[in-house]
């Protein structure tokens, strides 16, 4: 039995749809992420799993039981939110055990529980600390010690790392699926990036305009991506606009022709679309480039990888290289061949 499943589930703000009926099943101890760009419904699907927004259609199941129509505080769920929620004027210690003392928990078991989430984010020694005086890494593990000292069926989080800076997100990602891993608590996790729910997750959904568009383990989705936006969005793909050859082993873009190599998944002669993963193109400053040619729009180096925008016909490319004295040499205005491996690269009927 799953611990958590969705059936059906659906949020209407008027005349809008903000969540589609949605279906989703999720394993006991399993940390899935919802991703998906600003506006999707991810939040919205997160704030009815947790009783904040109550949906229009749909059953929410955690354990089996139907918790449809439970408020927040009676469905033994914590939740982490984008800001952290927590007040100022209370100490670390206060804030924890606010969630103890509103569920009647008095006496010697709110300060052994306290003092073991706060333990548990290693934070026991600020216990008497004011909020204000934490760093926003800290006060991000004050939420989260929030949420788990209720011992939850199942823990949320809503972005918590948008508000930290880089340095600071990476570590606490890696300290969020530690504790995760730890307690085993069933999680699932909003964000846009795509990089935190491919390290966090063990399984992805994505969602766009309300629509769960595909979910499953990191690998599977960025491997095989169900249409052009995965692709697009989760890939870091490149959108070409092609035409199939009647044999279905060809293909003509940017005028010229392309061999498709065999074992590739490929839709009816006519217009598709060819999407191509940063990773699957290399760059030659002289060579034929398997008939392709590009001018060099722009060139970013991030140490051990360099990322170029490629002008190939009307279409950007981009491709994500490693760093190399031949790479360095590459610089914006030139023309380049470019050589395309087609493991990194998956064609559609249409773009959706």
């Amino acid at each position: 039995m799953a611990a958590l499943s969705l059936r059906g589930v659906a949020k209407n703000f008027g005349s809008f749809a903000a969540v589609h009926p949605t279906d989703m099943e999720i394993s006991s101890g399993e940390f899935y992420a919802i991703l998906g760009p600003s506006g999707c419904g991810k939040t919205t699907l997160l704030r009815m799993i947790g009783g904040y927004e109550r949906p229009d259609g749909g059953t929410v199941f955690l354990g089996g039981n139907d918790i449809t129509r439970l408020g927040p505080q009676e469905r033994g769920i914590g939740m982490v939110f984008q800001n952290y929620a927590l007040f100022p004027h209370m100490t670390v210690f206060e804030n924890v055990a606010y969630g103890l003392r509103a569920r009647n928990v008095r006496g010697d078991a709110v300060r052994d529980r306290v003092m073991e989430a706060l333990e548990s984010v290693r934070l026991s020694a600020k216990h008497q600390s004011p909020v204000p005086a934490l760093s926003g890494g800290e006060q991000q593990r004050v939420a989260v010690a929030r949420a788990l000292v209720i011992r939850p069926a199942l823990l949320l989080f809503d972005e918590p790392l948008s508000n930290l800076d880089i340095a600071l997100r990476l570590q606490t990602r890696e300290e969020i699926r530690l504790l995760q891993r730890s307690t085993g608590i069933t999680t699932v996790y909003v964000t846009h990036d795509q990089g935190e729910a491919m390290s966090l997750a063990d399984k992805i959904g994505v969602m766009r305009e309300g629509r769960l568009e595909q979910s499953g383990e990191p690998v599977l989705l960025y491997g095989s991506p169900a249409n052009t936006f995965v692709a697009e969005f989760l890939g870091g793909a490149s959108l070409v606009d092609c035409e199939i050859g009647p044999a279905r082993d060809s293909l003509a873009w940017n005028g010229v022709a392309l061999r498709i190599p065999a074992g590739q998944d490929v839709p009816p002669p006519g217009p598709a679309v060819l999407a191509i993963k940063p990773e699957a193109l290399s760059l030659e400053e002289n060579g034929d480039g398997a008939g392709m040619r590009a001018t060099v729009r722009s060139r970013e180096y991030t140490g051990f990888t360099t990322t170029f925008g490629l002008l190939a016909g009307d279409r950007v490319l981009k491709a994500l290289v490693v760093s190399t004295p031949e790479s360095g040499r590459v610089a914006p205005g030139m023309q380049v061949s470019l050589r395309m491996d087609w493991r990194h690269c998956h064609l559609y009927g249409s773009r959706r």
